[in-house]
């Protein structure tokens, strides 16, 4: 930033403003006609309300209230997915994604990941859907006033989770009911997972129940064989078994290997979701 009196005005206002809250900010460091503003990296909590309000719910074992339960879903309705890098899950290694083969450490921005393992491992999407649409069906999803939500810690973050009746007119034979389930990170204000699971397997163990789920009219899975890769997830299972992600060891011929305790430690805080969202639903189908 060029320095001249304006900025410095500007800068001088936006400091006392801060401070006058609560911030602490460094001083200016002026070097070669050049303006350094650094604020420090641990902002108050009036920064993140929803970390708190979320965190709270958590710890105390609380009912939302109307209030908070609206403010919840107002912020998920409208977050971003998370835009981090992740490395493509084995089962999917040897496809193709937008012109290019999946190879082992391959990596893509998590909602691209999150919407080929939709597609290609959990089949609940249709090939080809969208980034777009896909993230439109899970804000969609924790919009409707039916769905269940619960609050819980993941990776020892606060999160909250959207389970919705996924209701369309296609249903060809009752079997077990469909719900979207969405994760949202109040920590990153951003969403971390979205799949579609029978109703059946939704047990959130320690999680707070904040909206009871309602069921009528979800749709129902068209064949067994499509009973079969929803209710088993055999990916799943596979991928925990493989990183070993559920025992915490890990042999000492393969060091740090994706979803080992190792690795796990050493990744971002999406990565951590990303394994331990994992964990939570290979767990759930036990």
């Amino acid at each position: 930033m060029t320095l001249n009196f304006s900025t410095l005005a500007y800068y001088s206002k936006v400091t006392n403003i801060l401070r006058g809250k609560g911030v602490k900010v460094k001083r200016f460091c002026v070097h070669l006609g050049t303006m350094h503003f650094q604020p420090i990296t641990k902002p108050k909590a009036w920064l993140f309300p929803m970390r708190k309000l979320v965190s709270q719910l958590i710890i105390r074992s609380k009912k939302a209230t109307p209030q908070q339960l609206a403010q919840l879903v107002d912020q998920a309705r409208v977050a971003p997915f998370a835009d981090d890098l992740l490395e493509v899950d084995e089962p999917l290694w040897g496809g193709f994604w937008q012109g290019d083969v999946i190879a082992p450490g391959y990596r893509l921005p998590a909602v691209e990941l999150a919407l080929l393992r939709a597609m290609r491992l959990d089949t609940t999407w249709p090939e080809g859907t969208s980034v777009a649409q896909f993230l439109a069906d899970l804000h969609w999803a924790t919009s409707q006033p039916q769905a269940g939500v619960w609050t819980l810690a993941v990776a020892g973050e606060p999160c909250v989770v959207f389970a919705a009746p996924f209701n369309v007119a296609r249903s060809m034979l009752n079997v077990k009911p469909l719900a979207t389930v969405v994760w949202y990170c109040a920590t990153t204000e951003r969403l971390h997972a979205g799949y579609r699971a029978t109703m059946d397997t939704l047990n959130f163990v320690g999680a707070v129940e904040q909206r009871r789920l309602q069921d009528s009219g979800a749709t129902h899975l068209k064949s067994p064989s499509h009973l079969e890769s929803v209710n088993q997830s055999s990916w799943l299972k596979q991928i925990l078994d493989q990183d070993e992600i559920i025992s915490g060891q890990r042999s000492a011929a393969c060091p740090a290997t994706k979803g080992s305790a190792e690795w796990v430690s050493g990744q971002g805080l999406a990565a951590r979701l990303d394994a331990e969202i994992l964990r939570l639903r290979a767990q759930m189908r036990k």
